[in-house]
């Protein structure tokens, strides 16, 4: 059965979102608020957690039967799982803002799991093929972003010591790469599942 119309192109817009969010907030890191750079550093760490277990995603439509319900359901037992990491995070950070920041991720991977009725080999291909392909784009983000000589924009070292983030490492000491990796990521992942609800639509 082909892809649900209306979902299909659903997923891959949630991308696009996240993707625009994080141009905005890289040249204008208070656009969204003053943790709107701390959430997108969070973000990438979330979605760090949710690529290692995509491979187990990519599996519901083969694992849990040939109903969209049950594929629904156990992405979000799956989802449960690794919200323990995000709480994790959460204390890290010190605040629970993180938590709908993963109701969102989780929420665009729901849409795209749900926007196929099938649960057959081509199906399984297109869930494998989508975690394989995000693997590849959150490496390439995250290095590249580092090697990269990108410039700051608005995450001047002035704005940057204003902003508190919490630890040390690279995504906090220049939290930029970390933003413009993750517009990369998002906008890579978004080109991908269009070319995907295309070939299958």
């Amino acid at each position: 059965m082909p892809p649900h119309p209306p979902l299909r192109f659903l997923a891959p817009a949630i991308d696009v979102v996240s993707g625009l969010a994080c141009v905005v907030v890289w040249i204008a890191p208070h656009a969204f608020g003053p943790h709107a750079v701390k959430t997108i550093v969070a973000m990438m760490l979330m979605e760090f957690v949710l690529v290692h277990g995509a491979g187990f995603f990519a599996m519901v439509p083969t694992m849990a039967g040939g109903q969209r319900w049950q594929r629904v359901l156990a992405t979000l037992g799956l989802s449960a799982f690794y919200l323990l990491f995000v709480l994790a995070i959460c204390i890290g950070f010190g605040q629970w803002w993180p938590l709908p920041v993963f109701a969102w991720l989780v929420g665009g991977k729901l849409l795209w799991i749900a926007s196929n009725q099938a649960a057959d080999a081509r199906e399984a291909n297109r869930q494998v093929g989508t975690w394989a392909f995000s693997v590849v784009a959150y490496l390439a983000a995250v290095f590249g972003a580092v090697v990269l000589p990108l410039p700051r924009l608005g995450l001047t070292p002035a704005v940057v010591a204003g902003l508190q983030l919490p630890g040390g490492g690279e995504w906090i000491e220049r939290p930029h790469t970390a933003v413009a990796g993750m517009a990369f990521y998002f906008f890579a992942l978004a080109a991908f599942k269009v070319l995907l609800a295309r070939r299958h639509g």
